[in-house]
């Protein structure tokens, strides 16, 4: 069971505040987001080395992909198998950008054989200005 302070870390290092007008293009705002919810269910076998893949693979396109503002994983409590992974991008471009990454290569092409179902829910922000106000970027001290 994934203790407080683990998921404190992955809160921390997955899920880091950004500002959603890209860098390069400053037209670009809270409209232009694509927001997913994955819904997985992962084999127990393969559930440790799954959150492992799952963890390592947002970390990674956080802290390398300028236009990932957001992959959160996570689990529900009563049954650890089934995998939620909060996903949002800051454009169609980015998202595109996200799956031709090294890393997310070796995700996608490392953990067929961990799920036993995979569900991409596409999302609409209720409030999307809101969305500028809870995702700041902090300069490059990050």
């Amino acid at each position: 069971m994934m203790n407080k302070l683990v998921f404190a870390f992955i809160l921390a290092v997955v899920c880091v505040p950004v500002t959603l007008a890209s860098p390069d293009t400053e037209t670009s705002g809270a409209d232009d987001l694509v927001v997913r919810i994955a819904e997985i269910e992962v084999f127990p076998e393969w559930l440790d080395a799954y959150l492992a893949a799952a963890k390592t693979v947002g970390a990674e396109s956080v802290a390398k992909e300028p236009g990932v503002v957001c992959i959160f994983p996570m689990r529900q409590k009563e049954n650890p198998c089934t995998i939620r992974i909060v996903e949002i991008y800051r454009s169609e471009a980015a998202y595109k950008t996200h799956l031709q990454t090294p890393h997310f290569r070796a995700y996608k092409e490392g953990t067929p054989h961990m799920i036993k179902s995979l569900r991409l829910v596409p999302m609409t922000p209720l409030d999307a200005e809101g969305m500028k106000l809870i995702f700041r970027k902090e300069g490059a001290n990050r």
